[in-house]
């Protein structure tokens, strides 16, 4: 596991490079800086996220599994005419999933209140910016 103090840098250094692929996807000459960029940065947020977490890695390793099986079908299936409905569905997908982390985040900032805990601002803002934000 890694400090907090180092996953906040490089937390800080992910959104530093997510700024630059914002910038550097506006012109067709730097679009490929930009993406490298990008992923980069979801790299290293990743892996700051997954390091600094005690995780059941079996379980970890089913749900991506999971994923990469969806994936696959979808790819091999999905006819290149249909690729924006198979782009929409898998945006649908992402909400969905940032509607469970918030109603879960909900859950666990109301089960800390019940048992006499404090909870946090970035707690707090973190749930109302999830269920409104998505």
């Amino acid at each position: 596991m890694i400090s907090p103090y180092v996953r906040d840098l490089i937390y800080i250094l992910a959104a530093v490079l997510f700024i630059f692929d914002l910038k550097w996807m506006s012109h067709p000459r730097t679009a490929v800086r930009g993406n490298y960029a990008g992923v980069l940065g979801m790299v290293l947020a990743v892996a700051a996220t997954v390091l600094s977490q005690s995780l059941d890695w079996g379980t970890m390793a089913i749900g991506v599994g999971i994923g990469a099986v969806i994936g696959a079908v979808a790819a091999l299936r999905v006819q290149m005419t249909a690729m924006p409905e198979m782009v929409g569905l898998f945006n649908g997908f992402g909400g969905g999933a940032s509607v469970l982390v918030a109603g879960a985040a909900l859950i666990a900032a109301v089960a800390a209140l019940k048992n006499g805990d404090v909870v946090g601002m970035q707690e707090r803002v973190a749930t109302v910016a999830a269920a409104i934000i998505g």
